[in-house]
C-alpha cells in the first residue's frame, strides 16, 4: 500500500503463502489481466527429488485481492504514446466509477514494462504515472484527459508497455502499447 506510513506498506495480510519453495533462480512477472505468473526453483545439475530442494518444473498464478472487484473498461485507449504532444481523451462508465463521478478523484493511469527476471532479479521493470485531469458529467460518467510520455525518452525508453488505468486501486486489463517509434533510435520530442 504505497499510501500507508514508511514501514507498514507491505503486508501479507489475506494472502496465502506459496507451497512450492522458489529459492534464488525465481522471478516473478506482471501479466496483462493484473495476476502475477511466478515460476523458478533451485537449479540441480540433473533433474532430481532426493535433495532438499529440488527443481521445480510447476509455475503459480497470483491473483490479487482486486481479482474478485468489477474491473475498469477505459474506452479510447490508444495504441501509441509519443514523448510529449497533444493529450488523449479515455472515458470511464457509471460502471467503472461504481455510480459515483467522484471517484474520478481516485483514478491514475499507468504504464508498466514488466522487464524480465532471473536470479529472483527483475530487470528492465518500469513504472511510469501519466499525469492527466478529468471532467466529470451529471451522468456519473468520465473523462480522464491524459498526457503522452513525458518529453523525455530516458523516463521510459521507447518499446511496449502494459497501460493500466486504476480506479479506486482496481485496475483495467492491461493494454499494451508502443512507447516512441518501438525502436532504439533517436526519438522525436514534441
Amino acid at each position: 500500500d504505497p499510501t500507508a506510513p514508511a514501514g507498514k506498506r507491505w503486508s501479507r495480510d489475506g494472502l496465502t503463502p506459496s507451497t512450492v519453495p522458489r529459492m534464488y533462480h525465481s522471478g516473478a512477472m506482471l501479466i496483462g489481466d493484473g495476476s502475477v505468473l511466478v515460476s523458478g526453483s533451485n537449479p540441480n545439475a540433473d533433474y532430481t527429488t532426493d535433495v532438499k530442494y529440488p527443481t521445480e518444473y510447476r509455475v503459480e498464478y497470483f491473483y490479487p485481492p482486486y481479482y474478485n472487484s468489477r474491473r475498469p473498461e477505459p474506452q479510447g485507449l490508444p495504441s501509441s504514446l509519443s514523448y510529449g504532444g497533444a493529450y488523449f481523451n479515455l472515458t470511464l462508465s457509471s460502471d467503472d466509477l461504481s455510480g459515483d463521478v467522484r471517484n474520478l478523484a481516485n483514478t491514475t493511469v499507468v504504464l508498466i514494462r514488466p522487464g524480465f527476471s532471473t536470479h529472483a532479479l527483475a530487470m528492465g521493470q518500469r513504472f511510469v504515472q501519466l499525469n492527466h485531469t478529468y471532467t466529470g458529467n451529471s451522468d456519473n460518467t468520465g473523462v480522464l484527459h491524459v498526457s503522452q510520455m513525458p518529453p523525455n525518452p530516458s523516463i521510459l525508453a521507447p518499446g511496449p508497455a502494459l497501460m493500466f488505468v486504476n480506479v479506486n486501486g482496481v485496475p483495467s486489463m492491461g493494454k499494451m502499447v508502443m512507447v516512441g517509434s518501438g525502436k532504439i533510435e533517436t526519438q522525436p520530442v514534441r
